[in-house]
């Protein structure tokens, strides 16, 4: 019994000898860590509980918004209406974005915008998507589908269907266009519409329902618009059958405005530009060459506002066409970059100048010219004829024998005149139709590179530098 006791005693002494040794800081350490982990599971379930919670009812609340934007389209009382839209809802502090998207579905199966799929229109396809700002990334969008189906017949077996649609530069729809149709000039069987077409929506687009079989110009008209030919009042001619449908497009959009700056790479004199002077604006649809208003080395243009801007040069640039009858050669000197071969100082054709503008908006572009001098000839016509390629050493030439005329020649010891890059015969005379009388080196200088003897040479090759 007294050694039981003993032992107890030695036990206990060791136990009080321990906590008044206290706790390492090893073990305070592991305590921390491990109550670290159990909050951080804790703390990120909680979290993932709200987030899923806050999720399912922004979710519930889209699927709403989805069905009452479905309601919404089905109770338009024209389905020609029935338009794309975008718009936002705020609920209990979560901000929704519901989106919706229209197409035709036509009689060949395929979706498209203005019934670019072909055929009749049957009905009109919805999409609608809503989005919200918590949404979590793995979240899909809320979408609902519907298909709206015309009040009235808009086919008739007897009739056709004209399907316009209009679009920007970008693009995107062209909305409040005037669309007319006429019969086309020659006899078809087409006759003048009853009602005029409606403008163009929101989609750009327009519909002439039942109209009689044969050919129409339509045309597409809105102030201080062009079209993709830079004409003000669009027009393309198409035919419609019994029964069937037939689509028209317009690349249509607000002009915008370049202000060109002529023979910028002479500073010093008055220059003259000829009173036929045209300038070639070279798109990556086509080649635009309107004569100049007038002979003011500043004037302004109205131009279709493709995204990829403008090649710009002086001339009336013609591409050659050797497959034709007889074979095309062109007028490609106009061109600054055609001129390709290099000169015997190693100069080579430039670029021609870039310039692009937005859709009502203002531009400025420097066009060099070649430039010289004639003396000796106040109170005459001077005229300049466009020579083919060997005229001069590099000149890939024009040989449509473009006619420049500049007069009377202002009095004066000496005139400055500027042309398109390339090589010209000059005459002059005492009116535009007799001037037949040659001008040689004895008459003319240049200012810019090239060279003057028979024929003048204006040379756009630069040394590129090193």
């Amino acid at each position: 019994m007294n050694t039981l006791l003993r032992h107890l005693g030695r036990r206990l002494a060791r136990s009080n000898a321990g906590v008044e040794a206290g706790i390492s800081l090893i073990e305070v350490l592991v305590a921390m860590l491990i109550f670290a982990i159990i909050a951080v599971g804790v703390g990120y379930g909680i979290v993932t509980s709200l987030y899923l919670s806050n999720d399912a009812r922004s979710r519930e609340v889209a699927t709403n918004l989805a069905a009452q934007e479905i309601d919404l389209a089905r109770s338009a009382p024209n389905v020609f209406e029935v338009l794309a839209r975008t718009s936002t809802v705020v609920q209990n502090g979560t901000t929704f974005s519901v989106h919706r998207s229209t197409d035709w579905e036509t009689s060949t199966g395929a979706d498209g915008n203005c019934g670019s799929g072909g055929g009749q229109l049957r009905y009109r396809h919805l999409n609608v998507t809503v989005t919200w700002n918590s949404m979590r990334a793995t979240t899909p969008v809320v979408r609902a589908d519907s298909a709206l189906a015309p009040g009235s017949r808009i086919n008739d077996p007897a009739l056709g269907t004209i399907l316009v649609s209009v679009l920007t530069a970008s693009g995107s729809g062209a909305a409040g266009v005037a669309i007319s149709a006429v019969p086309n000039a020659v006899p078809n069987g087409a006759q003048t519409l009853s009602v005029a077409p409606p403008a163009t929506d929101a989609q750009g687009c327009s519909y002439l329902l039942k109209v009689k079989p044969g050919t129409y110009d339509v045309s597409a008209m809105r102030p201080n618009f062009v079209d993709k030919n830079q004409a003000a009042v669009s027009v393309m001619t198409v035919g419609v059958a019994a029964g069937g449908a037939a689509s028209v497009s317009f690349a249509y959009d607000l002009a915008g405005t370049v202000t060109t700056n002529y023979a910028t790479n002479i500073s010093t004199g008055m220059t003259l530009l000829p009173t036929d002077l045209h300038t070639t604006w070279r798109s990556t649809y086509a080649a635009y060459t309107p004569l100049n208003p007038s002979v003011s080395t500043t004037q302004t243009f109205r131009l279709h506002p493709f995204a990829s801007g403008y090649q710009v040069f002086g001339g009336s640039y013609v591409a050659p066409t050797p497959t034709a009858t007889p074979p095309s050669l062109g007028c490609v000197a106009v061109d600054p970059a055609a001129w390709t071969t290099p000169a015997p100082d190693g100069a080579i054709g430039p670029a021609a100048a870039q310039v692009a503008t937005l859709p009502g908006g203002t531009a400025i572009v420097d066009v060099p010219l070649g430039v010289f001098t004639v003396t000796g000839l106040a109170g005459q016509y001077l005229r300049a004829v466009s020579q083919p390629a060997g005229a001069a050493q590099g000149d890939p030439g024009c040989a449509l024998g473009t006619v420049y005329t500049f007069g009377p020649v202002p009095a004066g010891a000496t005139a400055q005149f500027a042309l398109p890059f390339g090589s010209f015969a000059l005459s002059s005379g005492p009116s535009s139709g007799t001037a037949v009388v040659p001008v040689t080196a004895l008459n003319a200088a240049l200012l810019t590179r090239g060279s003057v003897g028979l024929v003048l040479t204006l040379d756009p090759r630069l040394v590129v530098a090193p």
